[in-house]
Order: C-alpha cells, then sequence, then structure tokens
C-alpha cells in the first residue's frame, strides 16, 4: 500500500533507530526504501542490515533527486517522503490507513512535532502549524505523501536544490486537493540546536520570501543554513 521512502546524507547518528522503529510499525503490503547520497560515514551500511528495506546506494545527493529515485523503484499505491531525522508512529500510521481505505486520498500531510521539551519549539510547532492550515502548504518535514499517479502525473519533485517540497506542493494543488492527517510526525530540533533557533528560524523565512519574489533555488541554496 505504502512505500516510506528515505533520503539520506551522512546520518549514521540516526538512521538505524529510526528505520528499526519504522519497521515495527508497518505491515507487509509496505515498503521502506532508503536512497543515499554519497554518504561519507557508515549511513549505507547501518541500513544494509536490514533485509527488509530496499537501499539505493548509487543515487546523485539531493533530497529531489533522492526522492525521485526512490519514487521510481517504489511498486506501492502511495509514496510517503520522510526526512532522514522524521519519524512517525503507529497512530499517524493507522489514520493514514483508514483515510487512504475510506477517502482514496490524493494526497496530503501531517503537523509536525519537535523532539525537545523546550517551550520555544512549542511556539515554533503552533506557528507552523497555523502556517499550513492557513496556506495549505506543508514543507517535506511534515510527512508529505502522495498517490503515485498524480506523482507521476505533475512529474514528482523538480531537481533543485532546494524548494522542492513549495514546488512539488504548488503543482499538486493545481490539480487535486491536499488532506491534513490529524496527527503529528516528529523532526529533530537538531538543525535549531546546530544553527541557533532565531537564526535557523530567520534564515528559513528569508529563504522562502526570497523565493516568493523570484530568487532562484541555485542562488538560495548557497544561504541556506541546513542545506544537504
Amino acid at each position: 500500500m505504502i512505500s516510506f521512502i528515505i533520503p539520506t546524507y551522512n546520518e549514521s547518528n540516526t538512521i538505524e533507530h529510526n528505520i528499526r522503529k519504522l519497521l515495527s510499525l508497518i505491515s507487509t503490503d509496505d515498503e521502506v526504501i532508503v536512497v543515499d547520497g554519497g554518504s561519507e560515514d557508515d549511513t549505507a551500511d547501518k541500513v544494509m542490515k536490514f533485509k527488509e528495506v530496499i537501499l539505493i546506494r548509487e543515487s546523485k545527493r539531493g533530497r529531489a533527486v533522492q526522492m525521485n529515485r526512490g519514487a521510481s523503484e517504489s511498486g506501492k499505491e502511495y509514496l510517503f517522503f520522510l526526512h532522514a531525522d522524521t519519524s512517525i508512529d503507529a497512530t499517524g500510521i493507522n489514520k493514514l490507513r483508514r483515510e487512504i481505505k475510506e477517502n482514496s486520498l490524493n494526497w496530503g500531510w501531517f503537523s509536525i512535532k519537535l523532539d525537545s521539551p523546550k517551550f520555544i519549539y512549542r511556539v515554533l510547532e503552533t506557528l507552523a502549524s497555523y502556517r499550513t492550515k492557513l496556506v495549505q502548504e506543508p514543507l517535506g518535514d511534515h510527512g508529505i505523501f502522495v498517490k503515485r499517479e498524480n506523482f507521476n502525473k505533475i512529474g514528482g519533485y523538480p531537481d533543485i536544490p532546494i524548494m522542492e517540497d513549495v514546488e512539488l506542493v504548488k503543482k499538486l494543488k493545481e490539480i487535486s486537493v491536499g488532506k491534513r492527517i490529524d496527527h503529528y510526525v516528529l523532526t529533530s530540533v537538531r538543525r535549531f540546536e546546530r544553527g541557533g533557533v532565531f537564526k535557523t528560524v530567520l534564515n528559513i523565512s528569508m529563504m522562502r520570501t526570497a523565493y516568493f519574489f523570484g530568487w532562484s533555488p541555485e542562488v538560495l541554496s548557497r544561504y541556506y543554513l541546513n542545506h544537504r
């Protein structure tokens, strides 16, 4: 039913735990595809330990390229794009399955929860939920899922270094209505901790604003703090 597609690059510290957790939740109708973008650590070696996981090692680096490659290897009806530092629990998967069976979803996303007890992250979660509810434009760390036929219809992710999730959602909105699942995916705060909360939030906001006003993804990628 669902292909969980995970792009990786130097994720040795988190990938093994996240894959083990995901495998414990999915059914035999699902599959997990990890697309490694030439990691310089032992990410791929750790993924290889899981015989149930499809590992693609020869992909070019870049989330858009890697996720498209994973989609091309998928054999399931739905594609679920999951960042390597983002996880989903049993409740989230069960709610997604129920929505798929009852409503035949075209595409959609989850709310976001950040994996830190600090109050500032509750504020960021609230703002992110409000923004996506208002404009119906989730980012990649919200766990975007899409029916394969719709993904193929829009040509998948555009081959750009950043803002690939923005462009994907923009194209999906042109052909169908998305659905927010009433649950969350859990995302790491590592980029905020590494770059500083205020500086990271400001950087993300500036990137989105500049993109809206026509700056190219290639130029913006030079200034993006979390570019991988």
